[in-house]
């Protein structure tokens, strides 16, 4: 019956906690709650430095705080808190208050936020705001703003902003922004704006400002992951998959899917991979000096379609390419490639003729196999630097393009096979170059 009754009793101090600060000590040694130099009502006083042998409750701690299993402190931690299991700030704060009650002590100002570092072996939790630092084997908790550092085995959570650095085994979250760095292995999410940088296999942001933003003044927003997403992206994504909705800023992975932008003078972001879903794109076929038999399906965006004062329109093209020789001739050689082209067309308000024409300038870059259905695993990389012109047939004829190009191949090889150009003898050396070109039909 006594370890019952002395349960209830201990349970009891806990909750009946005194809502102002009665008195101030420098030192308090606790062997529960309800048994320390305090008395049985701790949560009335403020400590300098306590050691609680198992756990303690103070109304506020200023210097040093150590708890065998925890530390709670009714209002505000300030200084150093090491706790064994958990430390809280602004535990019971709100303990058999009415709802109005509550409301109107929130009106009032009231409080409870960490001024300083703590470290647990589960949990630091704090009922508003993070001034400082907390470290944990698990879980980091700030129901208000973190200005300043989170590091925890398992996760780190912010209710509110974040300034400073999320660190976490498994995930971290500051809903309402995030301006400094989020870094874990699973996931990284704000609700708001990201200003800095998340790293992890997945991370979401709810907006990115950058340089084609209105608002460019804030720091740019980076995400590297294998899945990355925000709603409205002006900053740089780098995975394998990455997710846009308006996309003002740079994709650079494996697949990117995004969105135009719309706000009125503002420019489109530009997307680098293999396969890019969400804007123009177009499909050429061509003969070249290396190969008789191209094809090269293109996707991409028009970076300034909103802005009508510039003299040319600028697309940036993403090009997968299969090229074949055996078609036309005895050669076995094939090849798959990608490139990577920047399209300027003439703008003009006469009829039929806006973009009639372009320029272009980017890089091929070819994978050249020797035999027939076979991939040749050595490397065999073609690299063909080029400037292309091309003019529509027709001012009707809004879709069809023939296009002239100048290039430069470069050849790096270590299969000791030879291909063959118009404009260069077959040899099997490891490095050559020699110049090239190519003509076609380019339909947009």
């Amino acid at each position: 019956m006594r370890p019952i009754l002395l349960s209830a009793f201990l349970l009891t101090s806990l909750t009946c906690i005194s809502q102002t600060k009665n008195f101030t000590r420098v030192f308090q040694l606790s062997l529960v709650p309800a048994i320390s130099t305090n008395g049985m009502h701790s949560e009335g006083y403020a400590n300098y430095f306590s050691l609680n042998l198992t756990s303690g409750v103070s109304f506020e701690n200023y210097l040093i705080e150590v708890g065998t299993f925890s530390n709670l402190n009714v209002s505000n931690t300030r200084g150093l808190q090491f706790a064994g299991i958990a430390n809280v700030t602004g535990g019971n704060a709100f303990s058999r208050m009415l709802p109005k009650e509550i409301d109107r002590k929130k009106r009032e100002g009231f409080e409870a936020n960490s001024s300083g570092a703590q470290f647990s072996g589960i949990a630091n939790v704090v009922l508003n705001n993070v001034y400082g630092w907390q470290a944990t084997g698990g879980v980091n908790i700030a129901k208000g703003a973190l200005h300043g550092f989170q590091l925890a085995g398992v996760s780190n959570t912010v209710y509110r902003w974040t300034f400073g650095l999320q660190l976490a085994g498994l995930y971290n979250v500051s809903r309402e922004s995030m301006d400094g760095v989020q870094i874990s292995s699973l996931f990284n999410v704000t609700e708001g704006g990201l200003f800095g940088v998340q790293a992890a296999a997945f991370n979401r942001a709810g907006f990115m400002n950058g340089i084609n933003s209105f608002d460019s003044d804030d720091p740019t927003g980076v995400q590297f992951g294998i899945i990355n997403l925000a709603k409205d992206m002006d900053g740089y994504q780098f995975g394998l998959i990455n997710i846009a909705g308006p996309m003002k800023g740079t994709q650079i992975g494996l697949i990117n899917i995004y969105g135009h932008g719309k706000d009125p003078q503002t420019k489109n972001g530009t997307a680098i991979g293999l396969i890019n879903v969400g804007a123009a794109g177009y499909f050429a076929t061509y003969a070249s000096d290396v190969f008789p038999v191209n094809f090269e399906i293109a996707s991409g965006t028009l970076k300034n379609g909103r802005i009508a004062t510039e003299a040319y329109g600028k697309f940036v093209q993403n090009g997968l390419i299969y090229s074949n020789s055996s078609w036309l001739s005895n050669r076995e050689n094939w090849a798959l490639g990608y490139g990577l082209k920047k399209f300027y067309f003439n703008r003009t308000l006469a009829p039929g003729y806006n973009h009639f024409r372009f320029l272009a300038f980017g890089v091929d870059f070819l994978h050249i196999n020797h035999l027939r259905r076979k991939i040749t695993k050595e490397l065999s990389l073609l690299t063909r630097p080029t400037i292309m012109a091309g003019s529509r047939f027709h001012p009707k004829n809004k879709r069809y393009f023939f296009f002239a190009a100048a290039a430069y191949n470069l050849y790096s090889s270590k299969s000791g096979r030879a291909i063959e150009a118009v404009l260069e003898k077959p040899s099997g050396e490891a490095f050559r170059h020699w110049p090239g070109f190519s003509a076609g039909l380019l339909i947009q």
